[in-house]
């Protein structure tokens, strides 16, 4: 195998909330990287790691960060003001997935169906603020962390417990809750992926769920009618192009008895690990991972 002249360097860890996952993420992107032949290295992103990369002459930044800075445009703002090509999606529309009110206008705005929702400052929610069935959620984080599902009166007053000491930020989601199915579709060299259920053994897929082994199950779906599948897989693109998104795309949604499916949000920088669902998704395609990783590379080559 020809050596490919192209150097990466593979972003790692940071500072969020989200630190081990994408330490895990990049752990299998390296051995792929490996694999593939190209020439690497690696770093975490604190202290001044901003100056080995100003100063190196890597072709490409893989972004394995996950979280605050990794995903919310700030890391790339600081590579396209460095004048580094990055993998998946670019400032602005990493600005607007992350943030998860902001993303829900663009959806409204194409007529892409999502749960109602509301947005109140921490500090001034009440018991009466928050309806059962309902989600609370931070805007702007990942993985699940932060969210609950308020199925009745103690989840409520366990969650009013909670946000007294509320890590995840100023503001909060109040989502209207959609009892269904939980279904992902992802997006890969521009166009949809098959559909998979995440069905977890927990009350929701929340993050020990995503990244425990074993913790869910993970079924390619074969018992919607065409056009409801298509509509799906329609829907998964269409969110993908609205945020301008680049490279692979994760769209989540509930699927309600009516089979009318709501959008919960689009991923950017969706996780790599052995557990995540995009090289499941991939798979179904008949992609390997390697594949997959390869593509990723080719994709954030030809951007910015």
């Amino acid at each position: 195998m020809n050596k490919p002249k192209v150097k990466i360097l593979v972003l790692k860890g940071g500072f969020s909330d989200e630190n081990t996952i994408s330490l895990k993420t990049a752990k299998n992107v390296e051995r792929a990287i490996k694999d593939l032949g190209y020439d690497f290295d690696s770093i975490d992103c604190k202290d001044n790691f901003i100056d080995k990369i100003s100063n190196s002459d890597f072709d490409l930044c893989f972004n394995a960060l996950h979280g605050e800075f990794g995903e919310d445009g700030q890391i790339q703002a600081l590579l396209e003001k460095i004048g580094i090509k990055y993998t998946h999606s670019g400032v602005s529309s990493s600005i607007l997935s992350m943030n998860k009110a902001l993303a829900k206008e663009i959806f409204i705005k194409n007529d892409i169906s999502t749960p109602d929702y509301v947005i109140r400052h921490v500090n001034e929610i009440t018991s009466n603020d928050i309806p059962i069935p309902s989600v609370i959620k931070p805007t702007d984080n990942g993985s699940s962390l932060g969210v609950y599902i308020i199925l009745n009166e103690s989840d409520k007053i366990n969650i009013i417990k909670i946000l007294k000491n509320w890590k995840f930020g100023n503001q909060i989601m109040i989502e209207n809750y959609i009892k269904g199915r939980e279904l992902t579709c992802g997006v890969i060299n521009n166009k949809p992926t098959e559909i998979m259920e995440i069905i977890s053994n927990n009350s929701f897929y929340d993050y020990e769920t995503k990244y425990t082994k074993g913790k869910s199950n993970y079924e390619h779906v074969t018992d919607l009618s065409t056009d409801v599948y298509k509509k799906i897989q329609k829907l998964a693109l269409k969110c993908h192009m609205s945020l301008d998104c680049k490279g692979v795309t994760r769209t989540d949604f509930r699927l309600k008895k009516s089979k009318i499916p709501y959008v919960l949000e689009t991923n950017t920088n969706p996780g790599l690990t052995k557990t995540s669902l995009v090289p499941k998704l991939a798979a179904l395609q008949g992609i390997s991972y390697n594949k997959l990783i390869d593509i990723i590379i080719k994709d954030g080559l030809c951007q910015n």
